[in-house]
């Protein structure tokens, strides 16, 4: 007993002497002012869209960089692009922040999302030979079956003058997309998609609601609240939901008696499907658990879903607003596919969308997918003239780094013209970051970029956008995805080809 009491101790004294360090340098930083126990709680409380235009005036007034407290804990804060470099690629920032992991765990498991830097490191390397350049390239087909099949379910919104949220289209379309590509699995279910839309939805705002009101960050308080019951309902869904893909993917499997499909790593190993070869390595690889299996597919259909989806109901609301633009992107993809409108998009035409490619960095710009990237550091780092001792979490703005006006001209006006080759010159390579930046950035961005452009291409070759928004009227959540509040409220009529004519 002696002996676990003075462990103990040792452990107390050795944190709490860390953390006295942590407090006198973060300290001397520039930051608003904190208060005794809630330190700037405050800033991050009230309504949602009020928290997070809050936080991002705190990146404009304190460049390049300042510290916060959520509660006791304290954040250091920057969107400069040297210092996003440092912290996105340094050795001793590799780690995500105690907070992600601790209330990550609960969403995505030990996914690679939030894993340490070993299992992290370990992991991706598997999942990444389900994203090859030729595994996405047997993909295409799906992305394009599964566009045409969105416009036929957008056809009975044709000429209503009534306004929809495109999200709750694309949402469906992305679902069904990433589970028939990376999971080689159908979901024909219709109510058990709806329930894992809702599910999702609850479980990423109240993820984000425990954090800003701090106190609930520990589960002993916050198991005895209604959220916590809510989140354990709406994650029992979510798993079922990835669950019963995976058990969908087994059974077919088996029905081949393990020949070819799943077992025969020696054949065609690299070009099999993320979920077939998972499974196929889970049955052979004692350093990849059925509990691996379970949260990297759980993380792939969580993140590849909602992700895609708020990522082109951005660009599509940007079309329907600024409709120039929309007319020079249809103008491309009416060279790409020639005279024949009736022709759908081919694998090979998709490099030759350029200027739609600019149009989608542009939104992804102005309505990154992801505000804010946290890492938590294990050694001491220098940041300018100040020390960032280890231990402290660090947190990047993508929406403020990506209206610095030190880096872009006007930098919330939407302008496509940003992204040429010439006008990209000179520019910082870590002044756009939308899917993250260094060794953990987002896996999947190929898949994205590809699934997104042939979804457009699908899309604009049938109809014109259109909306009653005003750029002004644009409001964000405070949320794990930069969603926007009141929905992507657009119009559809049928696209009109005689305007190219009439241009010309």
């Amino acid at each position: 007993m002696f002996l676990i009491i003075l462990v103990f101790l040792i452990l107390f004294l050795s944190y709490f002497s860390n953390y006295l360090r942590v407090f006198y340098y973060v300290s001397k930083l520039p930051g608003p002012t904190a208060y005794p126990i809630i330190g700037n709680a405050l800033l991050i409380l009230g309504t949602n869209e009020d928290a997070l235009s809050k936080v991002l005036k705190l990146f404009k007034d304190y460049s390049p960089f300042f510290r916060a407290w959520l509660g006791p804990v304290p954040i250091v804060c920057t969107s400069n692009p040297d210092f996003v470099q440092r912290l996105l690629t340094g050795k001793y920032s590799m780690e995500k922040s105690f907070l992600m992991k601790y209330i990550g765990k609960e969403v995505v498991g030990n996914s690679i999302i939030i894993s340490e830097v070993p299992k992290w490191k370990h992991n991706r390397n598997i999942i990444a030979q389900g994203f090859t350049p030729a595994i996405l390239q047997s993909y295409f087909e799906i992305f394009l079956e599964k566009s045409l099949m969105l416009c036929d379910n957008l056809d009975v919104k044709l000429n209503d003058v009534k306004s929809f949220d495109i999200f709750q289209y694309l949402s469906q379309t992305s679902l069904d997309t990433i589970c028939a590509s990376t999971m080689g699995v159908n979901s024909n279910d219709e109510n058990n998609k709806a329930a894992f839309y809702s599910a999702i939805e609850n479980v990423l705002h109240l993820s984000v609601e425990r954090s800003r009101y701090f106190w609930n960050i520990p589960k002993f308080i916050y198991c005895w609240s209604k959220s916590y019951k809510k989140h354990n309902e709406s994650m029992k869904t979510i798993q079922e939901f990835a669950n019963n893909v995976i058990l969908q993917k087994k059974n077919y499997c088996k029905s081949y008696n393990n020949l070819d499909i799943c077992t025969d790593r020696s054949k065609n190993e690299f070009k099999k499907p993320l979920l077939e070869f998972l499974i196929d390595l889970q049955a052979t690889n004692l350093d990849f658990t059925e509990k691996d299996l379970g949260d990297e597919a759980n993380l792939v259909i969580i993140a590849g879903y909602e992700t895609s989806a708020t990522a082109l109901s951005s660009v599509l609301l940007n079309l329907a607003v600024y409709k120039d633009v929309q007319n020079k992107v249809y103008e491309e993809l009416f060279q790409v596919l020639g005279s024949d409108l009736n022709r759908t998009i081919n694998f090979d035409d998709l490099p030759k969308l350029t200027y739609m490619e600019m149009v989608m960095k542009e939104s992804m710009r102005l309505f990154p997918i992801a505000p804010f990237i946290i890492r938590e550091l294990t050694d001491d780092i220098q940041l300018g003239d100040c020390l960032i001792p280890r231990g402290v979490s660090c947190a990047v703005s993508i929406y403020a780094l990506h209206c610095d006006e030190k880096i872009w001209e006007n930098p919330l006006k939407f302008d496509p013209e940003r992204f040429t080759p010439e006008n990209s010159i000179g520019r910082h390579p870590y002044a756009y970051i939308p899917f993250s930046g260094g060794p953990r950035n987002c896996i999947g961005m190929r898949y994205a970029w590809m699934f997104m452009k042939t979804v457009l291409a699908t899309l604009l070759s049938r109809y014109e956008f259109h909306t009653d928004l005003n750029t002004s009227e644009f409001k964000f959540e405070f949320a794990v995805t930069m969603k926007l509040i009141g929905g992507y409220q657009i119009q559809i009529t049928p696209r009109k080809n005689d305007f190219l004519d009439h241009s010309r």
